[in-house]
């Protein structure tokens, strides 16, 4: 096997030199591990089962049946038919066949219900997973393939679930019970089954080993299609704006045409299988009759070796011959449907499997005393790239109430410095202590309530304003809501809005400004009372002079909250207690804005080229 080569797009996955997966685990081993998540759908599998075998055994009885009533027809003296035992046999076999329908149906009622119920486990189980997931365990997957996994991945494993439960009781006990029958029935044209199964049986792995690493391609093929969707949807004012309406086009189109060339490269083997099946049937449909035709009309003997064949044994053999081809056409299609859906399994195992690398302790602290914040020497790195620190030997101290600025180039780590104290990264060397106890100690929920973050990337959901300042303090009163938007300059803008707090906001924000989206944010932050409240960024869209009135409502409502304010604007931090000026990870400077104008270089030509040597900082009474 050529070397493994590692791909970043997946988690754990490990991909050969032409690009295809190596998994460790086997479709027996992937199928335990997904029926895991059946929960109180174990019943309904059991019942389908159930009524599989009772449907089975009604089909299989049928043709050995009709052999008796076929007998019982004296051909030579039709003076002397017992209709009676013809009618007998008659309705036991439609007694049987009414039987075999009801089963049937219950059998795919409950199979409906346990496949169901297992996309409902998978997609529940999976969500709830990715709850806990860190930034690294998010950064292993795309969004495009999360979303791939959780749709049509658990979809592909819901349809082919429900038709193996069913097929895989049915089709080995109709095969079986089949051939045992026919050789009770005329052994000497049995035979005929010990040769035709295993060449179908070949022809099945050669199927897999062919389909299987195609299906493999197309899905990892999906996860793209479905980031070029994702993306060109949520920056549809960029596409419109630079033009690109035709090259966006044309990236969409290489992308399906190339799932679709897959698609129709293995449907066209595929659709060898029912041609293949039915030629195979028809063949031992003519050797039977053929040999079974002989052996009546020869009328053996009741010594000769080969024994008798009656004319009702040939019909029930005919019928087996369809059963025993139907069974074999069964386990063709749930192999097809295996080989289809075996790569989808794998995927959402590995988002089932995937371990979060950011979990509470065993005996966690729950409660944070203060905001005071300590960083001990602290080094960082991300994992897949360990030789590469993004932050180098930084030793900070910051007292309970302390307003901290962070100015710095693009790129030089300052929001990964405060992504420590939510614990959303963990630190590789050194500690942050948040309340003087080490934040990995905490219980997580309770940290990071504690912890207030706005993130560079300001996010909205769906939803009313109302519910969307919620997801600070759901407990909170509208008073409290009201207030935290007036505290973060909002509230103005709310009340022109048509339904006030109850006015809708479309996914992402898209119905808001970037302004307005970034003073709803912190009106958010600001409702859960933070000891911490970190603004990264978070009032780059808003003017000068809204943005001063927020950081003035903060140091007269939050003074015992330590606020950390990064920003690009030297205006938004030059009144800090503590400005820290970063460059490729490092601490370059400290101090407040008076000492830095003195010492620092750096920051003196940033003040000056953006205020001119002037303060605009005007805040109305």
């Amino acid at each position: 096997m050529a070397e493994a080569v590692e791909r970043g797009t997946s988690a754990d996955e490990l991909y050969d030199e032409k690009g295809m997966p190596i998994y460790k685990d086997s479709v027996l081993k992937t199928v335990g591990k997904l029926n895991k998540q059946l929960g109180k759908y174990k019943k309904d599998v059991l019942l389908t089962w159930l009524f599989v075998a009772l449907e089975t055994l009604c089909e299989i009885l049928i043709p050995y049946l009709m052999q008796f009533m076929i007998n019982s027809i004296d051909k030579e003296n039709p003076a002397t038919i017992n209709l009676g035992e013809v009618f007998l046999w008659g309705l036991l076999m439609v007694g049987l066949a009414i039987c075999g329908v009801v089963f049937g149906i219950a059998a795919g009622y409950w199979a409906a219900s346990a496949s169901s119920g297992l996309g409902h486990n998978l997609r529940k189980a999976m969500y709830y997973h990715i709850q806990d997931f860190s930034f690294y365990n998010i950064d292993k997957f795309s969004t495009s393939s999360i979303v791939t996994r959780m749709t049509t991945d658990v979809t592909n494993v819901q349809f082919a679930y429900q038709m193996t439960i069913r097929a895989l009781l049915r089709a080995p006990m109709l095969m079986f019970f089949a051939l045992i029958m026919s050789f009770v029935t005329a052994w000497q044209l049995a035979f005929v089954f010990l040769l035709v199964i295993p060449i179908i049986g070949g022809l099945l792995l050669v199927l897999a080993n062919y389909a299987h690493p195609i299906f493999v391609r197309i899905f990892r093929t999906y996860d793209r299609l479905n980031e070029d969707v994702e993306e060109n949807v949520a920056g549809i004012r960029a596409v419109k704006a630079f033009g690109r309406q035709t090259q966006q086009k044309e990236k969409f189109n290489k992308t399906s045409e190339y799932i679709n060339r897959a698609f129709v490269k293995v449907e066209k083997f595929l659709a060898l299988n029912s041609p293949l099946m039915m030629l195979a049937s028809y063949i031992c449909i003519l050797v039977i009759s053929y040999f079974g035709a002989v052996l009546i009309v020869q009328n053996v003997g009741p010594n000769n070796p080969i024994g008798t064949l009656t004319t009702g044994a040939l019909t029930s053999m005919l019928s087996y011959v369809m059963q025993i081809m139907l069974a074999m056409m069964l386990v063709t299609m749930v192999y097809t449907m295996i080989i289809m859906s075996r790569n989808s399994a794998e995927r959402v195992v590995h988002i089932l499997e995937e371990v979060p690398d950011i979990t509470s302790p065993e005996n966690p602290v729950m409660e944070v005393k203060d905001g005071r914040v300590d960083f001990n020497n602290v080094t960082f790195h991300f994992k897949d790239n360990p030789e590469n620190d993004v932050l180098k030997n930084i030793d900070l101290h910051f007292k309970s109430g302390a307003v901290v600025g962070i100015v710095g180039t693009t790129g030089s780590s300052k929001s990964t410095l405060l992504s420590m104290l939510a614990r959303l990264y963990d630190v590789t060397g050194g500690s942050v202590e948040v309340g003087g106890v080490d934040v990995r100690d905490y219980d997580l929920k309770v940290l990071r309530d504690a912890v207030a973050v706005v993130l560079q990337k300001n996010m909205l959901f769906s939803g009313t304003v109302e519910e969307n300042l919620r997801w600070g303090n759901k407990n909170a009163t509208i008073d409290e809501i009201v207030q935290a938007a007036k505290w973060a300059q909002a509230d103005d803008f709310i009340q022109n809005m048509p339904d006030k707090y109850q006015t809708h906001i479309e996914q992402g924000g898209s119905n808001v400004s970037g302004g307005q989206k970034q003073r709803l944010c912190i009106a958010r932050a600001l409702l859960k009372k933070p000891k911490i409240l970190i603004l990264d960024d978070s009032t780059s869209a808003v003017d000068t002079h809204t943005d001063a009135m927020i950081r003035k409502t903060l140091q007269e409502t939050m003074p015992g909250t330590t606020k950390f304010i990064v920003a690009e604007r030297v205006l938004s931090v030059k009144d800090c207690d503590t400005i820290l000026v970063m460059d490729d990870g490092e601490i370059v400077a400290k101090g407040t804005n008076e000492e830095l104008l003195e010492n620092c270089t750096v920051y003196k030509e940033l003040y000056e080229s953006q205020l001119g040597g002037g303060d605009f900082d005007v805040v109305a009474e």
